[in-house]
């Protein structure tokens, strides 16, 4: 009965093998096809996987073609460090200062940025600018050109036909006029072709890198952000307005006495000067006063009839 059971037993055992191999290979094969699907050029794939619960445009934006902006106001108590670190943020995410300025004195100084960012890491990077440094004021929009960008592909192959064309008739052409009149016309087609294709990679930029409007500002307090849109919300928010701008207007007092001292040591010497002289002026006056009122009155004498 064993040696019957046996060659059984061995049997099924090689098939569950095969079995469990060809799961393997089907495995491997399916991830080998997504590991092999093509990415768009341009960064419009994106991870599914979006984390924090946002929102996942990667499906449209496959299909579309758009331009993605954003504009965001931060203040910072640390200028340098702040800006610095912006400036590391932008090369590790693969992006790259377009423009920048600086303006201001040390203490209330303000920088400017036109960033160019990869499209596949505008999410990511706007929410990076959040956790460092305080943000005031921020905005994003898209602009699709898809129908623009379509249109330029169009007549970029349909000029591209023309010029083949116009090649082959060069070719063929044996009159000195037919040569001429077809060289003008490759030569205008060239010129096109030059045109549009200046326009596409335009736009290939501006999908392909999205732009930043950063502007840093260092300040000494932080502007409060309003905690909700209720009553009490701005209520709370007005109360640390107010707070914060006579703070600010008792330093600014404090900082501009300290600033013009001299002015401030003058106008009060001339201010004492002034007093000292008045109070001289008025005792004199009434010491006069009282000298004329101690005096006796004189009758006036009556004229003697001659």
């Amino acid at each position: 009965m064993k040696k019957r059971l046996f060659p059984l037993l061995l049997a099924l055992l090689f098939t569950l093998s095969a079995c469990g191999g060809a799961g393997s290979g089907d495995a491997s094969s399916a991830s080998a096809a997504v590991g092999d699907m093509p990415t768009d050029t341009n960064g419009w794939a994106e991870s599914a996987d979006t984390g924090g619960g946002s929102a996942d445009f990667s499906a449209v934006r496959q299909n579309a073609k758009l331009i993605l902006r954003a504009d965001l106001t931060l203040e910072t108590q640390d200028f340098d460090a702040t800006s610095a670190d912006l400036e590391k943020l932008t090369a590790e995410t693969g992006g790259y200062i377009e423009s920048s300025s600086l303006s201001g004195d040390k203490g209330s100084r303000s920088a400017y940025y036109t960033l160019r960012i990869p499209q596949e890491k505008f999410e990511t990077f706007y929410a990076q600018l959040g956790d460092r440094a305080h943000v005031v004021y921020s905005s994003r929009s898209s602009e699709d050109i898809t129908e623009q960008y379509t249109d330029i592909e169009t007549r970029l192959a349909t000029l591209q036909t023309k010029h083949e064309r116009l090649l082959a008739l060069l070719d063929q052409a044996g009159k000195m006029e037919d040569i001429i009149s077809l060289e003008n016309a490759l030569a205008d087609c060239e010129y096109e072709i030059d045109s549009l294709t200046g326009s596409k990679r335009h736009y290939d930029d501006l999908v392909g890198f999205s732009t930043f409007s950063v502007t840093l500002d260092e300040v000494q307090t932080l502007t409060a952000t309003p905690e909700g849109s209720g009553f009490g919300a701005q209520l709370t928010q007005a109360a640390k307005t107010g707070t914060r701008g006579l703070v600010d207007s008792v330093r600014a007092l404090i900082l501009g006495i300290v600033m013009f001292w001299p002015v401030v040591l003058l106008l009060a010497a001339g201010g004492g000067a002034a007093v000292v002289i008045t109070k001289k002026r008025r005792k004199k006056r009434e010491a006069e006063w009282a000298a004329q009122a101690a005096q006796p009155l004189v009758p006036p004498e009556k004229d003697e009839k001659k």
